[in-house]
């Protein structure tokens, strides 16, 4: 039986919207998105649901729809934001009707306490993290969006949820940081979540929690994303230490018959780590202190020297890299080779630092 899909609408006074929209249809091309109509109205399809965009003389009625209320929070988050960036100067106030209702609080929103704290490598620490009614983080999503008040804050003010669907975020003092990061291991019965940080010192909020984190810290959650991997008898994964959760947890939960390769780039030998998985998947570490000459990159250089046997199995290729390496690597896959959207998936982790 198909799922429902679960709607909420608003209209934003914008004149000029249908410009706009041509603008928004652009954004989600490029991320490779199904775009669907033209200016004055557009429906995109997004990994969670889809967005429907129209064009008024004066106004933008914006339509979001996913598989559950969350999804629905999530994407009128998304789509706002989108408008945003696009017209900082724009009065995006506006109400929703329909699904989505959040009571202003931020999807799935759980306070966490730190329990036990372990080295896995000189630049991996994993913090296990304590909670009350995790159920609804034990899904295919495995990627939340981890809040982290200043150190010491005993008393944290949490964001809220305007009308608009935006995040309200506390200032000053009581500023609370927000990163994305991978469940690694949960288990919902005894209340707790692994999540794994790659520490690099005191210069960078995630860094700086879990290089201090102690018993009983406070931090929150919100979300979960992500989707849940295709089934594929051959697989591809690619990425460097801040991928490394998410290929571990894959690899942990694919069958024995899967095949393929796994290509993980970290700084030298100390940084491997032990990895469990019960199917054939070969994995292949990259060292950075290694000495090895570079075409591109170690990742995109390691990709392309894996033959990718599409037109005998059913195959996926997931990579989560650096910037500079993500479009090189979608456009290999679904250029190239000849990738289907839903064979390949390859998202951007990270950003050197000095950009914006």
């Amino acid at each position: 039986m198909p799922t429902s899909v679960l709607t909420a609408k608003t209209r934003i006074a914008l004149p000029d919207s249908a410009a706009l929209i041509s603008r928004a249809a652009d954004y989600y091309k490029s991320h490779d998105c199904d775009v669907t109509g033209d200016a004055p109205a557009i429906r995109i399809a997004v990994s969670t649901g889809h967005i429907h965009l129209a064009s008024s003389a004066d106004a933008l009625d914006i339509e979001v729809g996913a598989n559950t209320e969350v999804g629905v929070v999530q994407l009128k988050s998304a789509v706002i934001s989108l408008l945003q960036t696009a017209l900082p100067e724009a009065n995006l106030d506006c109400r929703w009707h329909g699904a989505g209702k959040s009571n202003g609080r931020l999807p799935n929103f759980r306070a966490l306490t730190v329990g036990r704290v372990t080295n896995l490598s000189p630049h991996m620490r994993r913090v296990r993290l304590h909670g009350k009614d995790l159920d609804a983080y034990d899904t295919d999503g495995i990627h939340i969006r981890l809040l982290i008040p200043p150190r010491g804050d005993k008393d944290p003010q949490w964001p809220t949820l305007a009308d608009n669907g935006m995040p309200i975020w506390p200032s000053g003092n009581k500023t609370v940081e927000q990163r994305v990061y991978t469940i690694r291991e949960i288990d919902v019965d005894a209340g707790w979540m692994d999540v794994d940080f790659v520490v690099h010192g005191d210069n960078g909020p995630g860094s700086s929690f879990a290089l201090h984190a102690m018993a009983d810290d406070l931090v929150a959650i919100t979300g979960p994303f992500g989707n849940k991997l295709p089934d594929a008898d051959w697989v591809l994964f690619a990425g460097d230490e801040t991928a490394l959760p998410a290929i571990g947890r894959y690899l942990k939960t694919l069958p024995s018959h899967v095949t393929g390769h796994a290509v993980i780039e970290v700084g030298g030998k100390n940084d491997i780590i032990d990895i469990t998985t019960q199917s054939a998947v070969e994995i292949h570490w990259l060292l950075r202190d290694g000495g090895s000459s570079v075409e591109r990159s170690l990742i995109q250089d390691a990709v392309r020297a894996i033959e990718i046997p599409h037109a005998q199995n059913s195959v996926f290729c997931w990579a989560g890299v650096e910037q500079d390496d993500y479009k090189p690597l979608h456009t290999y896959w679904r250029k190239e080779i000849g990738l289907d959207r839903d064979q390949c998936l390859a998202m951007t982790f990270w950003r050197k630092a000095g950009r914006d």
